[in-house]
Formats: structure tokens, C-alpha cells, sequence
């Protein structure tokens, strides 16, 4: 289930954010789950991955000087989970702010109608970047050239699934047994993210998956890779092939 937030600054067409701009939401999201059953889920520092995913769109970056970003408005907020209370929470949130957070308004709320996917091979859009990472400390970041590519988007499901499987029970959502993906073809480049005041070697792009539907399904829900929570592997459906 997802949740598209257009966002404006209230000072006029041209904002202002710092480079890491994927901390001011993370902070949003602390303040829209306070005091709710998901609060110590967003909080956790813990390493057990998010339920949720989102991702931050921009109409127009004017120009990037240093650590900040001069964009021209609306920017896009979109927010995705399989659990609906998540959404439900958030969309109630929004809709009852004048301001959200730093002068930011909001100027429209959308609730699409879920996407169910029933093709074996999907193409899908990273919205953003995403990040893919493996054990070795010197070769951390997966990138996507890389011959384990395939490897390490297929362990970061299965770890996802297993760690994550209790969680989205006690929400009374059900998730999918990990079976592998295999990447049919990918068109993606390096983007380095700027994040938490160090570089992230992040990919965006598109990359055509052929899998279970349903484990498909719960990409395209929660996010693709790693760090889901802050902001990287929110996906789009480009088009699925029958």
C-alpha cells in the first residue's frame, strides 16, 4: 500500500535543503509514529530491516552548492509498506497538519489503489537510488557491474524475509517464503548519495526481475536492498510482461 504526498515550501516556489536531505524525513517519520504500535520499529538503530520504504522526488533541482540542495517546488514525498495501518497512520497525520515539518506545506495527498502483481517478470523503476551491500568490509558497497550483483540482491531478500517475518505477522500481514529472483536485465549507473555526512555508492535506473509474483510483490511494497528505512529502493512498476 502506498502514499504520495506533494509537498511546497510556504515561502514560495524555491526551496532550500541540506544535501542529506534523507534524514529530514526519517525525522517526519519519527514524529508521524510517536506514540503509536510503530514507534520503536522506526526508532530501532537496531540492523533488522524496515517494513516500509520511501523515497523523496524533486520537480526541479535549481543547483547544488555544497551540502545543500536549491530546488524548485512541489517535491515529492511517497511512502510504501505491505503493513496498511503504516499508511494509515501517516495519511492521517498529513491530512491533519497545516505544516508538516521546516516550513513545508502540503499540497496534495494521493492513495492510489494497490498494485497487484501476477507477471513472473516484472520491470521495475528505482524511485531515487537504491543500495546493495555484502559482507567483505574492503568491497562493501554491490554495485552494478558487479558479477555478485545477482548474489547480493538475492541474499538481501532472503535476509529481509527471514528476519523481518514475525514483524509483519503481528500486523496480520503475511509475507512470502524466499525464493531467488534472477535479474534479466538491469540499466543502472553508480550515484554516490550523500548521507549522514559520508558518501553512500548507491544505483539507480531501471532492472527487470523474473521471480514468484509474490515475492516480487513484496519488493515493490517494501523496497529493494538495504536501508529501505532511510530513504533508498523505493520501486515503480514499469511494466510487466506476460
Amino acid at each position: 500500500m502506498r502514499i504520495f504526498v506533494k509537498i511546497q515550501p510556504e515561502s514560495g516556489s524555491e526551496g532550500k535543503f541540506p544535501a542529506d536531505y534523507r534524514r529530514i524525513f526519517m525525522s517526519l517519520l519519527k514524529q508521524v509514529y510517536k506514540r503509536t504500535p510503530f514507534e520503536e520499529i522506526v526508532n530501532s538503530h537496531d540492523r533488522i530491516p524496515k517494513p516500509y520504504v520511501f523515497s523523496v522526488g524533486f520537480n526541479k533541482i535549481k543547483d547544488i552548492s555544497g551540502d545543500s540542495i536549491i530546488f524548485e517546488s512541489p517535491i515529492f514525498f511517497n511512502f510504501s509498506s505491505s503493513i496498511p495501518q503504516m499508511v494509515g497512520y501517516l495519511y492521517n497525520y498529513i491530512v491533519s497538519q497545516d505544516s508538516i515539518m521546516n516550513g513545508l506545506k502540503v499540497a496534495g495527498v494521493d492513495l492510489p489503489v494497490p498494485k497487484i502483481i501476477t507477471s513472473k517478470t516484472v520491470t521495475f523503476k528505482i524511485m531515487g537510488s537504491a543500495v546493495l551491500t555484502r559482507a567483505e568490509k574492503d568491497r562493501y558497497y554491490v554495485l552494478p557491474e558487479d558479477n555478485d550483483f545477482e548474489e547480493a540482491l538475492n541474499h538481501s531478500i532472503q535476509v529481509r524475509l527471514n528476519l523481518s517475518r514475525e514483524l509483519f505477522e503481528t500486523f496480520g500481514v503475511r509475507i512470502p517464503n524466499f525464493k531467488p529472483v534472477k535479474v534479466v536485465n538491469k540499466n543502472l549507473r553508480k550515484v554516490p548519495a550523500k548521507h549522514y555526512g559520508g558518501y553512500i555508492e548507491a544505483f539507480s535506473g531501471t532492472i527487470t526481475l523474473d521471480g514468484d509474483p509474490d515475492v516480487l510483490s513484496f519488493l515493490h511494497e517494501n523496497g529493494l536492498g538495504v536501508r529501505t528505512g532511510q530513504g533508498f529502493g523505493m520501486l515503480k512498476v514499469v511494466r510487466e510482461w506476460h
